[in-house]
Order: C-alpha cells, then sequence, then structure tokens
C-alpha cells in the first residue's frame, strides 16, 4: 500500500509540472502569434501605401519605432502608437532600405525598396518573469507598379 501511494504521488507531481510547461507553451504561443500578427499588419500597410504611391512619404528609407498594446485589436486598426506604453507591450520596429539597380529592381524612376519589420516584446514565463526577451522579424522587397 505505501509502494501504491508513493507511485501515486509522483505520478501526480509530474502529471502537475507537466501543466505548467503547457500553460507556458500556450502563453508564448500566443504573444509569438501577436508579434508575428503585428509585423504583417505594418507589411500590409506599407504595401497598399505601395500600390496607390510608390513615392509617398511612408515609404521614405529609414527607421520608425512604435509601441503597441497587447490584447483585443478590432476594426482591423492597430493599438500602436509613437510613444512607450505602460505594462505588457510590443514595440514595432519597421526600417525601409533603398534598393538600387542590379538587384533586380528598375534602376530609375523608381527603386525597390527593402522592409524589415522586427516586433520585440517580453514574454511573461511560467514563474511570472519578463527577463527572456524575444522577437519576430519579417522581411519584403516592394516595387513600383508600373
Amino acid at each position: 500500500m505505501l509502494v501504491a501511494t508513493a507511485l501515486l504521488t509522483i505520478g501526480l507531481v509530474a502529471i502537475a509540472t507537466g501543466f505548467q510547461y503547457a500553460a507556458s507553451g500556450v502563453a508564448t504561443g500566443g504573444g509569438e502569434t501577436a508579434a508575428v500578427f503585428l509585423a504583417e499588419q505594418r507589411i500590409e500597410q506599407l504595401r497598399a501605401q505601395a500600390m496607390t504611391d510608390f513615392s509617398a512619404a511612408a515609404l521614405e528609407a529609414g527607421t520608425t519605432t512604435e509601441y503597441c498594446l497587447s490584447g483585443t485589436i478590432s476594426g482591423g486598426s492597430s493599438n500602436c502608437d509613437g510613444t512607450p506604453v505602460v505594462g505588457p507591450s510590443y514595440r514595432r520596429t519597421t526600417t525601409i532600405t533603398d534598393l538600387g539597380g542590379g538587384t533586380g529592381c528598375p534602376a530609375t524612376p523608381l527603386w525597390c525598396k527593402e522592409i524589415q519589420v522586427r516586433v520585440s516584446y517580453r514574454p511573461v514565463t511560467g514563474a511570472g518573469d519578463l527577463s527572456q526577451p524575444r522577437a519576430v522579424d519579417v522581411f519584403t522587397v516592394l516595387g513600383p507598379r508600373t
């Protein structure tokens, strides 16, 4: 009887530990999904701008940083702003680089644009720790419509 109780106790402790790892994995996956969504959202915003006006100010070479609140995003709009926010958030950095001729892009009148969107965040670990920074990078190249 004592051996059976010990084996049952060990089994229950193993199951409880497994649940903790599973919950941590679900939380990590949720943060990663939100980061990928925010990166793709920015790429799609710039792609839409390029379709209407490839020489728009939004497509000028340079780097911009936005801070996005975590949580529900409704109506196709983002919770992103240029000022840092308090609480769990994502930092979305967009870098646009002009690509010259010779890279498969026309040299004139407009060149292609390489776009990198990096979304950084700190997921909550199973111990409630926020010290493990993570990032998602998405790259694309846009060209003018002819």
